[in-house]
């Protein structure tokens, strides 16, 4: 009977073994299935808790006081093909509340000196749009930029003079050139994008005959430190003030980034003649990473002026926070943001938000 018994016990310790031997191979095949070069899947999830004394002057603006909201819930691919990896490609789905392809685009990369972009991205204008929503220091990001870079209006949607007609959520679809030249050390001191596109905003097709066309130039004189400007000359057809045909829709900008170690800081202004609506935009933001990887703290002061021909309509808004990483990418941010609008009046509000990566 104990040799039964104990037959028995080594029949089902060796499958147990076996079993999972078996299964660990299974998740390393998975695992590499997943994390190989020609294909990698990431994705990650903000969610914010909102206190506003004035939901309407917010600089994410909502109709409660206290609102609990899933920001964003994004799932991307991406990977490099062929032999020698010149070839690469991104989806992005946000499936999130407002549920929606960001990005799908291929890419040819042969240098530094040359990248061929082709499909639907973020649009290379400003220093701000391009970042990530999961690196950028705030929770929101900047009021001005936001809305001259098409990502969010000012006035009703249909208001093209406050909309701009622009690329929602800072993306478009087009045709984009890119690279970086002259390396010296483990730096580069020029880095350019120039590219035609649509003009009407993600997920939207073109309604006129005419490309826009982006360009953006900086120069890194030091590791840490880069200059630019960037350029946006197009045309947009739709009705403004009850007149049809393609109205101008040209913008510029001109800022700084500096990133070290110890301190990162940002600054940009931003002007535009949209339709006959001149605005301009400029900001400063500046974080002091006290314990890199780890805690960060913030502060960044915004001026929008969404039309030069109003007096006194002028928004600037003041942020306050500090950030703690739990892990790469994974991070608690908390803002404090006053925010004074000269025609409504001032706003005092405080965001939470959790973001996840994985």
């Amino acid at each position: 009977m104990k040799t039964k018994l104990l037959l028995l016990l080594c029949i089902c310790a060796t499958s147990f073994t076996l079993f999972a031997q078996e299964n660990k191979g299974v998740a390393k095949k998975l695992k590499d299935a997943f994390t190989s070069e020609a294909f990698q899947l990431y994705g990650y999830g903000q969610i914010i808790d909102n206190i506003s004394e004035h939901p309407d002057l917010g600089i994410e603006r909502t109709t409660a006081n206290n609102s609990f909201d899933v920001a964003r819930a994004i799932l991307f691919a991406m990977g490099k093909i062929g032999s020698q990896k010149q070839f690469g490609y991104m989806l992005m789905y946000d499936f999130g509340p407002n549920a929606c392809l960001h990005e799908l685009y291929g890419e040819w990369l042969p240098t530094d000196a040359v990248n061929v972009r082709f499909g639907q991205f973020k649009i290379p204008f400003t220093i701000e749009n391009p970042i990530s929503p999961t690196q950028i220091e705030t929770i929101y990001f900047g009021r001005g930029a936001r809305a001259m870079s098409g990502s969010v209006g000012d006035f009703n949607q249909q208001d093209i003079k406050g909309n701009i007609g622009g690329p929602k959520v800072g993306r478009d679809a087009g045709l984009q050139l890119s690279g970086r030249l002259f390396k010296k050390n483990n730096f580069f001191r020029i880095e350019y994008y120039a590219g035609l596109f649509n003009g009407t905003g993600f997920n939207t097709k073109d309604n006129n005959n005419h490309k826009d066309f982006i360009g953006t130039v900086y120069y890194q004189p030091v590791k840490d430190l880069r200059i630019g400007g960037s350029v946006y000359s197009g045309k947009l057809n739709t009705p403004i003030d009850g007149v049809p045909g393609n109205h101008v829709r040209n913008l510029w900008t001109v800022g700084a980034e500096y990133n070290s170690r110890k301190f990162y800081a940002r600054s940009e202004y931003i002007a535009g003649n949209n339709g006959g609506l001149k605005r301009e935009n400029y900001y400063s933001s500046a974080v002091w990473k006290f314990s890199p990887n780890k805690w960060e703290a913030l502060g960044k002061y915004e001026y929008y002026d969404k039309d030069k021909s109003v007096k006194n309509d002028e928004i600037s808004d003041i942020t306050v926070g500090i950030n703690y990483y739990l892990a790469f990418s994974t991070r608690i941010q908390l803002n404090y943001i006053y925010t004074d609008n000269k025609t409504l009046g001032k706003n005092n509000a405080v965001a939470m938000q959790l973001q996840l990566f994985f």
